[in-house]
């Protein structure tokens, strides 16, 4: 690399300050001086107790953006990134710490690889267990059949999630927990989609990327480790939860795969959360709620009434 890329990497927090900090050292510790950094932290509307913790990070090193509502994780993510422009931008889970200079990896690999747009690196858990970094597009064939059937059919479509690779792969869609973005094709596709609150903005995204005629790529020389949000004891916040989750989901499928295909789609996915809840293992009104169309305006973001509202990060 000729010259020094930039690079804008946004941090989301809310109410996890502790993993944010962790984040950001482990950004300063593994990343050499090369590049142009500059490190963004934005504030979800946190606790009071949980924002003053950042303030800890230095306003020399650190862009701190507070936002007084929780604006979920892609406006959150868009609330940074809008505030500057940059080569290349680095979307980064607060529970993810960089290892072997993963963002020297990634970096190079877009620098010689002028076709793909995003790319995200191998992850593993805390105790260094292998933890799955891409996914295949939704697809009622997928949904009907399963990945095992489809990777016998389709070899080259569905790579195999839990093998571990040692070689760049092209896939549909990389976690949304590390994305590392080709600047100009992340402002000319208007970043991601705030529509989305929580979960399905990174198969949005990559849909898109793919659309504009750009490609995806898993690096499993960028090594990330992702540590993950423990499951809530809360039963009315999972529930929440899943319910965001099809909002998200069928919003995805409105959006890319039209309205006769969503329908179909809408009756397979309630039956099958009809199946799990028969077998003690999701509510049966979460059947109803998806054969309702997962109405948007059921969405967490809808119901926001003070900074303890939404239990979640």
């Amino acid at each position: 690399m000729a010259q020094k890329p930039s690079i804008a990497i946004v941090v989301l927090n809310y109410n996890s300050s502790g993993h944010t900090l962790h984040c950001i050292e482990s950004l300063y510790r593994q990343t050499p001086e090369f590049f142009q950094l500059t490190l963004i932290v934005v504030d979800n509307n946190s606790a009071p107790v949980d924002r003053q913790k950042l303030a800890t990070l230095s306003a020399n090193k650190v862009k701190l953006i507070y936002s007084d509502i929780n604006l979920g994780f892609s406006g959150g993510m868009m609330l940074g990134a809008l505030s500057m422009e940059a080569d290349y931008y680095f979307l980064l889970n607060n529970d993810c710490e960089l290892q072997h200079d993963a963002l020297s990896a990634l970096c190079v690999f877009m620098e010689t690889h002028t076709g793909v747009a995003l790319c995200s690196g191998s992850m593993s858990d805390a105790n260094g267990r292998p933890r799955s970094s891409f996914n295949y597009f939704p697809s009622l064939a997928l949904t009907l059949f399963g990945s095992s059937l489809m990777r016998l059919l389709h070899p080259e479509r569905y790579p195999d999630r839990r093998k571990l690779y040692t070689q760049p792969l092209p896939v549909d869609v990389v976690t949304g927990a590390a994305m590392f973005i080709r600047g100009r094709v992340f402002r000319e596709l208007h970043g991601l989609d705030t529509g989305y609150f929580l979960y399905c903005e990174e198969e949005d995204f990559a849909m898109r990327v793919r659309k504009a005629g750009w490609k995806t790529y898993h690096v499993p020389q960028a090594k990330i480790m992702h540590i993950g949000g423990a499951s809530s004891a809360d039963p009315g916040l999972r529930s929440a939860l899943q319910r965001e989750y099809y909002i998200s989901f069928l919003r995805y499928l409105r959006q890319h795969h039209g309205a006769l295909y969503t329908l179909i789609f809408r009756f397979a996915t309630a039956l099958k959360v009809l199946r799990r809840a028969l077998m003690g293992k999701a509510p049966y009104r979460l059947a109803g709620f998806v054969l309702a169309g997962a109405p948007e305006k059921e969405s967490l973001r809808y119901k926001q009434t003070s900074r303890e509202a939404l239990g979640i990060s």
